[in-house]
């Protein structure tokens, strides 16, 4: 029989809360037990933080974030139940609150693991939102698996830009850039068609010509002729002067055409009045385009994602505050939607290319 007890919501624990961690702890769990000494390791720390839920007679819940510096990913590391309370929504309440705490910290993703046979615990996790990613072997003391849960922070509900767009894996290596356009496009007119010969078409259509020559590939300016070809209204993020990927190409003839063709995009661009500015892309003006309604195309490096040097466009599709949330035409079946989170510290990192370390966006709006 549950205790008929009003908990006081969700607060960080303190020092005093000690003794009552290690009870709540040793009658929650028969085995893997964080330690009175673990405890007071964690209480002290500065990469983690104690969450508990309380009411006059003690705590009824615990769980632990742990957050590491320079990551922006954050880990459930331990959640915690008085028996005799649950069902009571204790649980629950402590997911919430470690997904805020999460965000709160500059964090994108919480990651988690449960025991394989918890299967009340899965359910709880897949209730709020948290899917499966991964298996490890032998992870419990008794020789148990761990299933490895996690999911976004980004919250659409809190009153920012999010923007619902269907994903489109790119079929091929060097396409990026024109299923992020497409994607872009068939949010403002579902009509158009998401499929591998409009994405070919596109690419031949934005492409600087020499892809075997390094990072030819697609602008910011053939991407936007594109789609001012189709009737969008549409604005560019580059820097001035020489080809954003000319650094990767050693060919002079080869530069000489690259630039070539880029000034051609340019000036249609600018015979059509296509506003261009010639300045970094900030994240302040990305949650300005999101907030008018407008999907930024952003070129990132795949560095700090992938381990590659090498540029990738991605759409962004909503910022709620601290998160942004994005479209990433590489990602096949790790996320159904194929979005993922990104903070917005790590997004400054990674929202530029080369050894200049310059920045493009196109911004798609509504038809004309």
């Amino acid at each position: 029989m549950k205790r008929s007890v009003q908990a006081g919501g969700v607060a960080s624990a303190v020092a005093n809360d000690l003794a009552e961690l290690d009870r709540l702890e040793r009658s929650a769990f028969d085995g893997d037990r964080i330690s009175l000494r673990s405890w007071q390791r964690l209480l002290a720390s500065s990469s983690a933080h104690v969450l508990v839920c309380r009411s006059e007679v003690g705590l009824h819940g615990a769980c632990v974030v742990l957050r590491r510096r320079g990551s922006s990913v954050a880990r459930l590391y331990s959640i915690a139940v008085d028996p005799a309370m649950r069902g009571a929504g204790i649980a629950g309440q402590l997911l919430a609150a470690a997904l805020g705490d999460a965000r709160q910290a500059g964090c994108a993703v919480l990651r988690l693991e449960s025991r394989l046979d918890n299967v009340s615990a899965h359910r709880l996790f897949q209730r709020h939102g948290f899917m499966q990613s991964g298996r490890k072997t032998g992870y419990y003391e008794d020789g148990q698996d761990a299933l490895c849960f996690q999911r976004d922070v980004f919250d659409g509900a809190l009153g920012g830009a999010a923007y619902a767009v269907r994903h489109y894996a790119q079929t091929l290596d060097f396409t990026c850039g024109p299923c992020a356009l497409m994607m872009a496009m068939s949010a403002m007119d579902p009509s158009l068609p998401m499929n591998q010969a409009a994405e070919i078409r596109l690419w031949r259509e934005a492409t600087t010509v020499f892809m075997a020559a390094g990072h030819g590939g697609c602008g910011p300016f053939g991407l936007a002729n594109s789609a001012l070809r189709r009737g969008f209204e549409v604005s560019v993020y580059a820097a001035a002067g020489a080809s954003l990927f000319m650094d990767s190409v050693r060919d002079p003839h080869k530069k000489g055409v690259i630039q070539l063709v880029e000034n051609d995009f340019r000036s249609e661009l600018v015979e059509h009045q296509v506003p261009i500015y010639a300045r970094p892309v900030s994240p302040e003006s990305l949650i300005e385009h999101l907030r008018a309604g407008r999907l930024p195309i952003v070129l990132i490096s795949l560095w700090r994602l992938h381990g590659e040097k090498t540029p990738h466009w991605v759409v962004i599709v909503g910022f709620d505050g601290a998160v942004f949330r994005l479209l990433d035409p590489m990602v096949r079946s790790s996320d159904p939607d194929g979005g993922m989170s990104i903070s917005l510290g790590e997004f400054k990192k990674i929202a530029r290319y080369g050894r200049r370390r310059r920045t493009a966006a196109v911004i798609i709006s509504g038809k004309k």
